[in-house]
């Protein structure tokens, strides 16, 4: 029978320099899924194969974070460990405006029920100051982003 790790690596797309995208089946939230093997019909989630192929065993508690906020994404170096709320926080940069849309970076912010695109961009950084310049005009009492400016 092939190994977990044979199997796993066979479904990589690596490419230099970029996110290395899992090639089989994915979840209903954009995950990769490998099957764990064996006859019980048990998926595991593709990103944290990666981690324990290549940095050890997940700590109870902890989960795996993609830095690069692409789900099929398991390239070990775009990946962390961290809490529940550390993942959470990481969240903020959709909750703040940004979205990966196309492979580049969408600005969004709504503000009385509409929502103001504010551009497309090439890295989450740069959308993400798109949509904070964009907070701070239409919004009259955002002191955390005029702080952060």
């Amino acid at each position: 029978m092939t190994s977990l790790a044979d199997r796993f690596w066979t479904k990589v797309d690596v490419v230099d320099g970029d996110c290395w995208l899992w090639t089989a089946s994915v979840d209903n939230r954009g995950y990769g899924k490998i099957g764990a093997g064996g006859d019980r019909g048990r998926t595991l989630c593709a990103h944290r194969v990666a981690w324990e192929l290549t940095r050890g065993t997940i700590p109870d508690g902890m989960e795996i974070d993609h830095r690069c906020h692409i789900r099929r994404c398991v390239r070990p170096d775009h990946l962390r460990l961290v809490t529940r709320k550390q993942n959470n926080e990481n969240l903020n940069l959709k909750v703040r405006g940004v979205r990966r849309h196309r492979g580049k970076w969408q600005a969004r912010v709504k503000h009385n029920r509409k929502e103001f695109y504010a551009g497309t961009f090439d890295t989450p950084d740069e959308a993400a100051e798109a949509a904070r310049q964009l907070r701070n005009r239409l919004f009259t009492h955002n002191d955390a982003d005029r702080l952060a400016g």
